[in-house]
């Protein structure tokens, strides 16, 4: 158990990050354009798998055996013995051989060229070494994502130098998930996610390269809940993904007292650049309690400047059970007033494999039509799947939504399943 974590490995739920849920103005219909983005990526999740078995056949065919050397009476007269393959020669005489060892040895103390640039492996071939698991379909699906991220990260980490440092490259972290939502409120809400974290250790360990489709808001303005596979609302009403990308600054060791800062932009016409920093303080105290403070600052083009401040207190019950109080509010120059929003979690390990989250929430905004605009409870269950980079999230609940003066408060239940599929065992 961490000394800053005082969750550890059994209330991480399989290391799923939750993000709370807010409701929106009317009930709308389904998302078709959200439907369309699934299809979309159902349709290359395909592709990869028909790329993954045209690249890496399952049983590749055995190395030929190299061809017994000549003797000298099959070597033509016209040729001398000096100009055969290596591999063709004749063998020496005992007394040849070890000359040729001596003058070998000397010849290995020396310096030699460099690799050619092509003759050196490409970030392709490098990240081809990542073990594969079980042959099946779905191994192939994540083996190619895999080796994508990780040629991804060798190919820009090259820009910064001539080494490749393909252990740090092969650690790339990541994450795909599909799933739904659905609440009597907004209907249903079809999501596809995905995120990757790419190494720069040429350029500095500090530093790293993000891209993911995420929700926008909640990502710059630092407001994403513990769970990623779905979102949750914790202010306003679910946002759209979109795809970012950008370069990130933080320590690799967290000490208690961090700082990490990033900078980046929305790929969408037009471009929309963002950049946040962001300072925590982690302290324990009372042998079974943990301290969390941020301060959030950020910018994006489209919505000006902002600050998000949270903070949370975890409290460890026993071996299998953690209980935790979450609180934050966010003000930006778009914001009517402060959004506000609190949380509390009970983590329960069901065994090595399961875990569930039962939460109560509510949540507000001051000089908004409505300051309560929503509270309400819910369950959610991650398992872990077999293969183990496999994982399932099962959501349940009810609330009590109001975003709008004129609309009545009442009961809206809400369900979701979702599937996440992650690169490498260590998450983002």
């Amino acid at each position: 158990m961490g000394r800053h974590d005082i969750s550890g490995d059994s209330f991480r739920l399989q290391g799923i990050r939750t993000q709370s849920q807010s409701l929106m103005s009317a009930t709308r219909p389904v998302r078709y354009s959200n439907l369309l983005t699934c299809a979309v990526g159902l349709f290359l999740c395909g592709w990869t798998v028909i790329a993954a078995e045209q690249t890496w056949p399952a049983n590749p065919a055995p190395d030929r055996p190299n061809e017994e050397a000549p003797t000298p009476s099959e070597v033509p007269p016209d040729r001398p013995i000096s100009e055969l393959d290596e591999s063709k020669k004749p063998p020496p005489a005992p007394e040849q051989r070890a000359e040729d060892r001596a003058e070998q040895a000397a010849k290995d103390d020396e310096p030699g060229p460099p690799i050619p640039e092509d003759l050196a492996p490409g970030p392709i071939t490098a990240c081809k070494d990542i073990k594969p698991g079980e042959d099946t379909v779905l191994e192939r699906v994540r083996r190619t994502f895999a080796v994508t991220a990780c040629a991804s990260s060798a190919w820009l980490d090259g820009l910064f130098g001539d080494q490749f440092y393909y252990d740090a490259y092969m650690n790339t972290r990541g994450s795909l998930s599909v799933g739904t939502l659905w609440s009597e409120y907004d209907g249903f809400d079809p999501r596809l996610r995905a995120r990757v974290r790419l190494q720069l250790p040429q350029w500095n360990e500090r530093v790293s390269a993000f891209a993911g489709r995420v929700g926008e808001e909640d990502y710059i303005s630092d407001t994403e809940g513990e769970f990623d596979a779905l979102p949750t609302r914790q202010f306003g009403g679910l946002e759209e993904e979109s795809v970012l990308v950008g370069l990130g600054y933080s320590s690799p060791e967290r000490t208690g007292n961090d700082f990490d800062a990033g900078v980046g932009v929305r790929v969408d016409l037009p471009l929309d650049p963002y950049a946040r920093a962001r300072y925590e303080i982690v302290r324990t105290f009372a042998e079974h309690y943990v301290f969390r403070a941020r301060e959030t600052v950020f910018w994006q083009n489209s919505e000006g400047f902002g600050s998000t401040t949270r903070f949370n207190i975890d409290r460890a019950l026993s071996e299998r059970f953690l209980i935790r109080w979450n609180n934050l509010a966010k003000y930006t120059e778009e914001t009517r007033g402060v959004e506000w929003f609190s949380e509390a979690t009970l983590f329960q390990k069901l065994n090595e494999r399961t875990g569930i989250a039962w939460q109560n929430y509510i949540a507000g905004a001051t000089d908004a039509e409505v300051d309560l605009q929503r509270f309400g409870a819910r369950a959610i269950m991650r398992r872990q799947l077999n293969p183990d980079w496999l994982f399932l999230e099962l959501r349940a609940g009810v609330g009590w939504p109001r975003t709008k003066i004129f609309e009545s408060r009442e009961r809206s239940i809400e369900a979701g399943i979702a599937f996440e599929m992650q690169f490498t065992d260590e998450r983002l």
